[in-house]
């Protein structure tokens, strides 16, 4: 009897531990092509398609901008320039009365505002072609842009400041420009017009740009609607905080969350990793502690999303913005 009664007890326990560790089953996993409203924090990406990674007959341009720009870091007001890259879609030039949407990325360590339209042979812009000309997301302007000044530093943790001014100099002076130049939502490109477009408008970066989009939504949340930090944590409150201190991370971007005068849950954040990545556990531990706090960060404005088997390299980033993309603009 004692035995049986100890079984019992052994698969009850089983059980429940079971129900707890399950965060999302197969028929949860986000569908790419529809905006799907994700019910779990945990979700995991569906492949590319194989034709993707092939050149499409729907080519889109690369256009590179030199603009001005200051010296953000030392705040002296010293006056330097930067240079990004803008993705123009197929057709855009006889698209004359269509608006788009803008996305800005920012690279990782050792890459440039040119590495995202050159390394890999162009997979990410191959990428871009076949999704917006199949139609599997609206119609999107996506803009390269760097933190780098000059010559990269060779430890990349000492790019951390340039990294947190960055999301500034886009307000400030690289935004104006794209978007006032081209097809966009944005109206007038003051600080109220940008500000007026932001459901328009997202920011993403991969590794230290993914530090980067974390201060984005530490400093101009009001600017853009969607975030997409790709495999790392947020250094707000330090280098490796959001790994190392995730629940005074967490309660830092709440606050910051609560002091906006956003309408409620108006913003969202699609952060992401490889299940290899050495990044993985960084950013998923903060993530976490942030969905702990349910009242600011719900499943409606914060998920994460795995990519089986991804590591800590550039050729991951197009599963990760094959699913975020029609998220975030849906055709």
């Amino acid at each position: 009897m004692i035995k049986v009664l100890l079984l019992c007890l052994c698969m009850v326990a089983c059980n429940d531990n079971d129900k707890g560790d399950s965060i999302i089953s197969s028929e949860q996993e986000p569908e790419v092509g529809v905006s799907p409203d994700y019910t779990e924090l945990l979700n995991k990406t569906t492949p590319v398609p194989s034709e993707y990674n092939q050149e499409s007959a729907l080519k889109g341009s690369v256009v590179q901008i030199d603009y001005d720009t200051q010296n953000y870091v030392e705040g002296n007001g010293e006056m330097r320039k930067n240079t990004a890259y803008v993705y123009l879609p197929y057709g855009y030039e006889e698209a004359s009365d269509q608006c788009y949407n803008v996305f800005y990325f920012v690279h990782g360590h050792g890459e440039t505002a040119a590495s995202f339209f050159q390394n890999e042979n162009g997979l990410l812009c191959k990428l871009l072609d076949h999704m917006i000309g199949n139609g599997d997301m609206a119609p999107t302007i996506v803009v390269s842009t760097s933190y780098v000044y000059g010559n990269p530093v060779d430890y990349y943790p000492d790019a951390d400041p340039y990294c947190e001014v960055l999301p500034q100099e886009l307000v400030n002076d690289l935004i104006p420009i794209v978007e006032s130049r081209y097809h966009t939502y944005t109206e007038s490109t003051d600080i109220v017009g940008i500000k007026a477009s932001r459901e328009h408008r997202a920011i993403g970066g991969f590794s230290m740009g993914a530090v980067t989009t974390w201060y984005a939504l530490e400093h101009t949340l009001d600017c853009f609607k969607y975030f997409m930090p790709i495999s790392s944590d947020s250094w707000s409150l330090g280098r490796f905080a959001g790994m190392n201190y995730p629940t005074e991370t967490a309660e830092h971007f709440a606050n910051i969350v609560r002091s906006s005068t956003l309408p409620e849950n108006n913003f969202y954040i699609w952060a992401c990793s490889g299940t290899d990545d050495v990044a993985y556990d960084r950013i998923w531990a903060q993530v976490q502690a942030m969905a702990q706090l349910s009242d600011i960060f719900s499943v409606n404005n914060l998920t994460f999303h795995e990519q089986e088997g991804a590591r800590h390299e550039f050729r991951s980033l197009a599963e990760y913005l094959y699913n975020a993309l029609p998220f975030m603009f849906p055709n």
